[in-house]
This record gives C-alpha cells, structure tokens and sequence, in this order.
C-alpha cells in the first residue's frame, strides 16, 4: 500500500510498510484491575471479553469462577498459579515475559 495514495487511514502494524517500525503502540486505557497482576489494565470494567493483560499476559476468561479454576484461555492456569508465576518470572508462563511490558504509571493500584 502507497502511504500516499492513502494519506488519510491510519498505519495499520502488518505487512511491509510497518515491519520495522517500532513507534506503533495500541495504548487501551484500563478502568479495571487485572485479576492475576491486579495492575488497572482492563477495559469495560473487568468485563473485556478477549482481553491480554499486557504487564502479565493473563487473558481474561469470564467463564472461570474462582481462582482454583483452570482456565482454557490460559493454557490451563488457574488464577493462583498464574499469579505465582507473575511474582517469579514476570508473567504467566516464563515464555510470555517477552511480550510483556512495565506498568504505566496511572495503573499502579490506588488501594
């Protein structure tokens, strides 16, 4: 696609034109806390329906029902498990830390 021809989309992160770029960010305000790093990441007041924690890699599974539950969405995990590895590792699964990002200031937890 010709970013000229096209001057007024936006850059979308796929193909060649954004391939190297690394300016690209979705940045999705959260009014809620992530249930496993408990960081205020989510969306729709906790009720984001495919969401990824971005600190800790949890995807939010509104089907579980308590923290001892396995967890489809997070390669079975339960709340208790995935928290634990978030304090050791920095993620829910070691190999996930990657993709991981700090806490941004204004989601630190208030309480």
């Amino acid at each position: 696609m010709n970013s000229k021809q096209y001057k007024y989309l936006p850059v979308v992160n796929y193909g060649e034109e954004a391939k190297n770029r690394t300016d690209i960010e979705i940045d999705i305000i959260g009014n809620s806390s992530c249930p496993c790093c408990r960081f205020i990441t989510i969306p729709n007041n906790g009720d984001a329906l495919a969401y990824i924690c971005p600190i800790c890699f949890w995807e939010i599974d509104l089907f579980i029902k308590s923290d001892d539950e396995t967890s489809d969405q997070n390669h079975g995990l339960t709340l208790i498990k995935a928290r634990k590895n978030y304090q050791q590792f920095g993620a829910v699964l070691p190999n996930l830390k990657k993709y991981c990002r700090q806490p941004k200031e204004y989601e630190y937890p208030t309480k």
